[in-house]
């Protein structure tokens, strides 16, 4: 393995706290209720095979009697996400794992779904991973400013992110590996065919993907970061 790619809400971060914060404050700020932790889990990782982004998709379920209104609600929340960038948190290892495939001599890009890629850069730097990735791309990256509109278009898209990243690290899919949380990731790196792995952290925490056949399924960027040591990403 010359190379590996990472998702990063769910992957290498913990976005929970802060997006359930921005979309209580968003709805708050235009006189709606706030939702429960509950009703988050459930909206934003629970309908994983829905059209829609998790933000999207609780504050227009909260509003369901109100739709007309989930656009502006759902910019106000995009406005707060990007001024919370102090909340950020790097799930466990993460930092870890990154060091170790540097000291490896792999060559580590990052391919998120997420649009802006002012914030996403804002948060790498707060982090400490922009010393420990090669490069990192968006969706607005891709040009693509509009909403996915299939699974299948979710998964053409994904796998178009990944081969701009793969292009940048100057690794073929044959080097390199995919790491994730949800099914899309798997189904990308295999269209593209990349091994996969599937980390139950994120979406993966909340839903059962092993049907999707990863290469390799963990529980934890630890254990990834063990399974690494051990030589199983390129045995497996």
């Amino acid at each position: 393995m010359k190379g590996a790619v990472f998702d990063w809400d769910g992957t290498l971060v913990d976005i929970d706290q802060r997006e359930f914060h921005c979309i209580n404050k968003a709805l708050a700020e235009h006189g709606e209720g706030e939702v429960s932790q509950e009703f988050y889990v459930h909206n934003y990782y629970q309908r994983p095979f829905e059209v829609g982004s998790g933000p999207r998709l609780v504050i227009e379920t909260a509003l369901a009697q109100n739709t007309g209104r989930a656009d502006r609600v759902y910019e106000t929340y995009r406005r707060l996400f990007a001024a919370t960038v102090d909340r950020v948190r790097l799930h466990e290892g993460a930092l870890q794992l990154l060091k170790l495939l540097n000291g490896e001599g792999l060559k580590v890009g990052i391919a998120t779904m997420r649009f802006t890629r002012s914030v996403l850069a804002s948060e790498i730097q707060v982090l400490g991973v922009d010393s420990w990735t090669n490069t990192f791309l968006t969706r607005e990256d891709l040009g693509f400013d509009r909403r996915l509109g299939s699974l299948e278009e979710t998964v053409d898209q994904r796998a178009r992110l990944v081969t701009r990243v793969l292009a940048k690290l100057g690794v073929s899919v044959a080097e390199s590996f995919l790491v994730g949380d949800s099914w899309w990731d798997v189904r990308a790196g295999k269209k593209l065919g990349m091994k996969t792995v599937l980390v139950k952290t994120g979406f993966s925490h909340y839903n059962d993907f092993s049907s999707e056949r990863p290469d390799l399924l963990v529980r934890s960027l630890p254990e990834l970061e063990a399974r690494i040591r051990g030589g199983e990403m390129n045995d497996s």
